[in-house]
């Protein structure tokens, strides 16, 4: 009878321990995660739960990365409005964040990006190269990802999206 006792006893702290922990059991890794905008203020990806979520992986140096940029603001524009938000992250660990505004203003880049000098995102999401464009569900779900991304591109993108958010 002792026995039993303790063993609810114990039972209960551990659900009341599971229930108030911060971190949440099944919580996708991307809300794990957390970058600096251009101004150094940090942002969680779990502040975007429940939206989805374009991701544009790009560099000043890489050319293919500028010509992806036109496409990912175009997504932008047709996503206003909609329970989407694009972002792009900056890879760079060699430039400032002066530097890195320049070259996104000369890609013509409106979209609002995050910094990962570290690679968190990176290596979480095993990039392999730049443009990377990586779509995650409202739940945090990689949904689609892809290397280069050209004009062409664009109509498949926007169909799959509006999908996406049409889903359940």
């Amino acid at each position: 009878m002792v026995f039993r006792r303790k063993l609810a006893i114990g039972f209960l702290l551990f659900s009341f321990l599971q229930i108030g922990s911060c971190s949440r059991p099944n919580e996708a890794p991307l809300y794990q995660i957390r970058l600096n905008d251009w101004e150094g203020n940090p942002h969680s990806f779990s502040e975007y739960r429940g939206q989805v979520l374009v991701l544009d992986f790009w560099a000043s140096w890489c050319e293919p990365c500028k010509k992806a940029v036109p496409v990912v603001e175009a997504l932008r524009k047709d996503l206003a409005g909609k329970n989407a938000q694009v972002f792009g992250i900056n890879t760079e660990n060699d430039l400032t964040v002066p530097e890195i505004k320049k070259a996104a203003k000369d890609f013509g880049m409106d979209y609002p990006s995050f910094l990962d000098p570290e690679w968190k995102l990176v290596q979480l999401l095993k990039i392999e190269g730049q443009p990377a464009l990586f779509v995650f569900s409202a739940s945090g779900k990689r949904l689609h990802s892809q290397y280069g991304i050209s004009e062409k591109d664009l109509p498949v993108l926007q169909g799959r999206i509006r999908n996406w958010l049409e889903a359940p």
